[in-house]
């Protein structure tokens, strides 16, 4: 009985190299990605991105990608809330506001991922990282008491919006 049992075990262990490919996929994409560990946080972060082919993995890093700019907006809100200089106060909502046309770019991302539509896909990124680069990236530059973790998420955002155009390239 014992031996049948550890017969079945064996048996049963070849399932195990599926996962292993799709690490290995996994690994191949984030290096594609040019900012693997930034990349590879993200897909470590989603429980899908072990069964995901490539268009899941840009999926799942478009999603990482709405997060942070969720994220940053909600920042630079809370920024402008605490100004005491009304035109930084102004320019932070601005910042803030400029997020919304960046989501909606990638919601359409990931709409046209599924669709196979993967040009339009890196376009949507694309608009989506000029909508922060146009509106956020001179004021925090010019605002010395940004937080540092905003400034760090900032980073996030260009590192995700990067390999989310590398990713969608290969597709």
């Amino acid at each position: 009985m014992f031996t049948a049992i550890i017969l079945l075990l064996l048996l049963l262990t070849p399932f195990s190299p599926v996962l292993k490919a799709d690490d290995k996929l996994i690994q191949i994409e984030y290096h594609n990605a040019e900012v693997p560990s930034t990349c590879i946080q993200c897909l470590q972060s989603n429980q899908r991105s072990q069964k995901a082919d490539r268009v899941g993995i840009a999926t799942i890093i478009v999603s990482c990608l709405k997060n942070h700019a969720q994220s940053l907006a909600a920042s630079m809100s809370h920024l402008a809330s605490g100004a005491k200089d009304k035109e930084m106060k102004n320019r932070f909502e601005e910042c803030s506001q400029g997020f919304s046309p960046a989501m909606k770019e990638l919601s359409s991302a990931t709409i046209r991922l599924k669709k196979a539509k993967y040009d339009d896909a890196e376009r949507s990124v694309n608009k989506a990282l000029n909508c922060y680069n146009l509106s956020c990236q001179s004021i925090i530059q010019s605002y010395k008491h940004t937080p540092k973790h905003v400034v760090y998420s900032m980073r996030i955002y260009e590192e995700l919006s990067e390999a989310a155009n590398r990713v969608i390239e290969r597709l």
